[in-house]
């Protein structure tokens, strides 16, 4: 008799309110602090708040942060240090607007111990290869990382 497996699924949910007289959103998800957004500057809106441009450049670049701490504790490695840097260029694609085009990942890893290199590659290439964020947007993203290796 054949097993067949039942897909995997995870849903979540945001919920958002635009406030007419601020000019802003509030963005909330069950007991979570809530976030303010509008659009960027570059499109007639704030720098006081976040922009959903920077909401998708911080979603690739926690889940690629994520993704790393995560198979660097199934490895028992122990990280000192982590930041992450996103830089994303948005382009603008003739008829059918402006589209995220480009991400440039620099991840600053700092670990407690001295890694050999190849595990320190396979950390790097899980991170990006298992990143859910990074597998659900279009553009190029690249990993430029600067290694603390005690």
């Amino acid at each position: 008799m054949e097993t067949i497996s039942k897909p995997c699924v995870h849903s979540f949910n945001v919920e958002m309110k635009w406030n007419i007289e601020t000019g802003n959103g509030t963005m909330t998800s069950g007991r979570r602090m809530p976030v303010c957004f509008a659009p960027p500057v570059e499109f007639g809106g704030t720098d006081a708040v976040w922009s959903p441009e920077q909401l998708l450049a911080s979603a690739v670049a926690s889940c690629y942060m994520t993704t790393f701490l995560h198979f660097a504790k199934m490895l028992k490695i122990k990280i000192r240090d982590f930041y992450v840097d996103v830089k994303m260029e948005i382009e603008k694609k003739d008829k059918l607007g402006f589209k995220a085009t480009k991400y440039l990942v620099h991840p600053e890893i700092s670990f407690e111990t001295r890694q050999d290199e190849q595990t320190i590659l396979d950390l790097l290439s899980k991170a990006k290869r298992y990143c859910i964020i990074s597998n659900s947007v279009n553009g190029d993203i690249s990993v430029e990382p600067i290694i603390k290796n005690n």
